[in-house]
């Protein structure tokens, strides 16, 4: 027997649809877990970077008191309480690679490791600060390659006074800059994390990466770090490397007291991987509902041919299962004829603030499918008694005035006034405290949807019978019939009392309402009248 062709049409769309769902839910699980691991990639980047700006700072002050007690040995002893101080060794060896002292004509007086007078010991960026505006300030140098395998040392130096208050030369520490960028290697970025320092001449002091060393005396002139600087001292900011490409997250912080800046970056890719486990098991559940979708349809379309005595269920089924279909394939088609505009460039390549607002509808239509969905699979466990509930003792009143909160921009639009009265007592209910801001963020939101412009709603919360709660929510809207009134409690009845209404939900609210208060013993009562508003009351049992 042949099947009727609007039945198999109504199975096949409603697959389509709940596929399409599934791989939105799964695009929509996936972007959120990647969007969190992003926002805690920041957070741990900007903690990171306040840790190393603290210990770049402690490293580089101690360089400075160790130059600083050269200089005055050298003021006071001369080259012999220089030689002194180094023979004492009153310094950090792992921090400083070796000293130099430098005349004022740049000949070299003392190199306290390997042997004196190299030719290219001579700094002039230094000897120009130090004889002009740094008298009193130690110069961070560039990089050079200071050793006799050519790997770079920065130069830290102060002046040297003679006994006139003349400029005699200048002392420098030579740092290992992987010395300074060792703070890598306990950070746990990531294997593409990085962190550098860079002083205010855009140079790169020190970095600790997959690629450090190489970078170290790299400038870097057209990194944004500079452009956010120039707004604030600190902050995030996302870039493709200079040294290496990479997409990274970069936390920075001013050192405190020194032309340096400290960077801590997290690369995508690493933000990408943290996800890539739990992202490949959802993309398997998600292959696993399609293929059991399928599987379902073809079951159903066997059923429907073979089992006759089936087909009266089916029949009531179908109501529910095309308002369903309905309600989805609302928002798919702005989403689909939205993204057909934006695809197709309809309004030409210049539109591009009529595509970001042809976006944002196909935003808010994802969202309200997952709303929808989210309230069906509420309403199927709770009519399966499957929906966990944790009863406790809870503030009526509390609850309401969050619940105004939530629906509060909405009434505002409307010039809709929300209001209170909390009978003289104690309103306390047993309930599950998830379950009563649902039921009461629903009744709020029925109500000003269905409130015109400058209503007004009441809630009153107050005792109900055998020492139980009452809450009411009282609007002056547009009411209902008694058949109307009977019918807005089931699945998808107010979308079909009030069809011609634009702007309501799912139409599922005030049926989970009901399945809420049964779940919790109570009762959900409704009383109304066309043209004078209706009133919902929820009873809890004492």
């Amino acid at each position: 027997m042949r099947l009727p062709i609007s039945f198999r049409w109504c199975v096949f769309a409603i697959a389509a649809v709940a596929i399409t769902v599934v791989w939105g839910a799964y695009a929509q699980v996936v972007r959120e877990l990647l969007d969190g691991q992003t926002r805690e990639a920041v957070e741990k980047a900007e903690t990171m970077v306040r840790a190393f700006a603290k210990s770049t700072h402690r490293a580089v002050h101690e360089v400075d008191i160790t130059l600083r007690s050269l200089a005055l040995e050298f003021g006071e002893a001369g080259m012999p309480g220089v030689r002194s101080f180094l023979d004492q060794t009153l310094y950090d060896p792992t921090l400083i690679h070796h000293f130099t002292v430098l005349d004022a004509d740049g000949a070299v007086l003392l190199r306290s490791e390997g042997p004196g007078g190299r030719a290219n010991e001579r700094d002039e960026a230094a000897f120009a600060f130090h004889q002009g505006t740094g008298r009193d300030l130690m110069h961070i140098g560039m990089p050079f390659p200071g050793t006799t395998g050519g790997e770079p040392l920065l130069r830290l130096s102060r002046r040297l006074t003679d006994e006139d208050g003349g400029f005699a030369g200048i002392v420098v520490a030579n740092v290992d800059p992987d010395v300074l960028g060792e703070f890598y290697q306990q950070a746990n970025l990531g294997p593409q994390g990085a962190v550098t320092l860079i002083g205010m001449d855009k140079v790169i002091r020190a970095r600790g990466a997959s690629r450090g060393v190489e970078a170290v005396g790299l400038a870097i002139p057209q990194s944004r770090l500079w452009g956010e600087m120039s707004r604030s001292l600190s902050g995030i900011y996302w870039q493709e490397s200079q040294t290496d490409g990479v997409l990274r997250a970069f936390a920075y912080r001013v050192v405190e007291n020194y032309p340096l800046v400290a960077t801590v970056g997290i690369a995508r890719t690493d933000i990408e991987a943290a996800v890539a486990n739990l992202r490949n098991t959802l993309f398997l559940l998600a292959t696993i509902l399609t293929a059991s979708i399928l599987l379902v349809t073809l079951f159903l379309l066997l059923q429907h041919r073979t089992a006759e005595r089936l087909r009266a269920a089916l029949a009531l089924n179908r109501n529910f299962l095309a308002r369903v279909s309905h309600e989805l394939r609302t928002p798919l088609n702005a989403v689909l004829g939205f993204s057909e505009v934006i695809r197709d460039q309809m309004l030409g390549p210049q539109a591009t603030a009529r595509y970001a607002d042809y976006a944002r509808d196909i935003h808010e239509s994802g969202r309200h499918l997952l709303g929808l969905i989210n309230d069906i699979m509420d309403l199927s466990r709770l009519q399966a008694g499957t929906l966990p509930l944790h009863p406790e003792d809870l503030d009526v009143a509390p609850v309401v005035e969050w619940a105004f909160r939530m629906v509060a921009a909405q009434a505002d639009a409307k010039g809709i006034r929300l209001d209170m009265n909390v009978e003289p007592g104690h309103h306390s209910v047993s309930a599950d405290e998830r379950a009563l801001k649902q039921m009461l963020l629903n009744l709020l939101a029925n109500a000003v949807t269905f409130t015109p412009d400058g209503g007004r709603i009441l809630v009153t919360v107050g005792g109900g019978a055998d020492g139980g709660c009452r809450v009411r929510v009282t609007d002056n809207g547009i009411g209902m019939t008694p058949e109307q009134l009977h019918q807005a409690a089931e699945p998808f009845g107010q979308a079909a009392v009030h069809v011609a209404l634009p702007g309501q939900g799912s139409g599922l609210g005030l049926a989970i309402v009901r399945s809420l208060m049964e779940a919790h013993g109570g009762r959900l009562r409704i009383d109304s009248r066309p043209g004078e508003g209706s009133q919902f009351t929820l009873e809890f049992a004492g």
